[in-house]
């Protein structure tokens, strides 16, 4: 399967371990090949609000000077797509909303009722396997704020399956990256 793993820079650094690393590690051991984007928000314009990405070039957000388009266009054409984002008051780093905001290309700007709500239909036939993982020392509201966000986002994408993962520190990151193979041989490999 083909994975685009996208995380923001501090991953690389958590706790003094590599956290980006051993979820790359794990993804390819599981026999996939994986494409990795270190998000960097302050290299990411924001989203103008100009709708263009929906009226005017479809599934193209009209800010080029950044990486949007690109990572864009990469989710879309992976099979399943890792957000490793550090939770901040149990939302996502600065590094992965920066991306997730100038990603609304992906979505459709015409609405439907989907499982009893309104949400964004559907712009292409079909979106990846979405996993997130949160990192970082958070209470437990803070979790499940970032749970309930990170579910409500794949609900607007609408991806085959999603999972969410959350820890704090290296023993909790080797139960992450268990139920991370888990997911990949069970759920994603049938």
């Amino acid at each position: 399967m083909k994975t685009l793993i996208l995380c923001d820079r501090e991953s690389e650094r958590y706790n003094d371990f590599n956290l980006r690393f051993m979820v790359q590690a794990a993804v390819q051991e599981m026999g996939n090949e994986v494409n990795v984007v270190v998000l960097n928000g302050d290299e990411i314009n924001p989203c103008r609000g100009c709708f263009q990405c929906w009226i005017k070039t479809p599934g193209l957000c009209a800010v080029t000077s950044d990486c949007a388009n690109t990572v864009s266009g990469q989710e879309i054409q992976s099979d399943v797509v890792v957000f490793i984002s550090k939770i901040n008051y149990g939302c996502y780093s600065y590094d992965v909303k920066s991306f997730l905001d100038r990603s609304i290309p992906n979505i459709s700007p015409y609405f439907e009722i989907f499982q009893g709500e309104m949400h964004h239909k559907m712009r292409y036939q079909r979106f990846p396997y979405m996993i997130t993982i949160g990192y970082g020392v958070f209470t437990s509201q803070e979790q499940q704020t970032f749970i309930s966000l990170a579910e409500r986002n794949a609900l607007n994408m609408r991806p085959p399956k999603h999972f969410v993962f959350t820890m704090q520190n290296e023993d909790e990151a080797s139960e992450v990256i268990q139920s991370l193979k888990d997911v990949f041989s069970r759920e994603m490999c049938q």
